[in-house]
């Protein structure tokens, strides 16, 4: 095999490692450090929503149900209420002066 022959299947054989870290997503890239220091790692944050419903006889009563039960299940779940806050509310008459309202809490951590 001549030295043409080595140089050509050598480029392959990176041309190869090159296309299937591509396909991988770059893992080696991405743990690798920047000026050789320690390895840096990629904090993904966790996030999760939950949604509570309330009634009330007025539009802010039963919000504030639907928020609070919100709130209190995502709390169950682990989350603080720090890290949550209200995306959302929907709230509508049902009639006879009640109103029910549907709130979408957004928790990251």
């Amino acid at each position: 095999m001549g030295r043409s022959s080595a140089l050509r299947l050598r480029f392959i054989a990176v041309a190869a490692l090159a296309a299937s870290a591509c396909l991988i997503g770059g893992v080696t890239s991405a743990q690798a450090a920047p000026g050789g220091g320690p390895k840096q790692e990629l904090v993904v944050p966790e996030v999760r929503t939950f949604t509570g419903s309330g009634t009330g006889t007025s539009p802010s009563q039963a919000v504030d149900g639907a928020v609070r039960m919100g709130y209190t299940i995502a709390q169950s779940a682990g989350w603080q209420a720090n890290q949550c806050h209200v995306r959302a509310t929907d709230v509508r008459s049902v009639g006879g002066g009640v109103y029910a309202a549907v709130a979408s809490l957004f928790c990251q951590r």
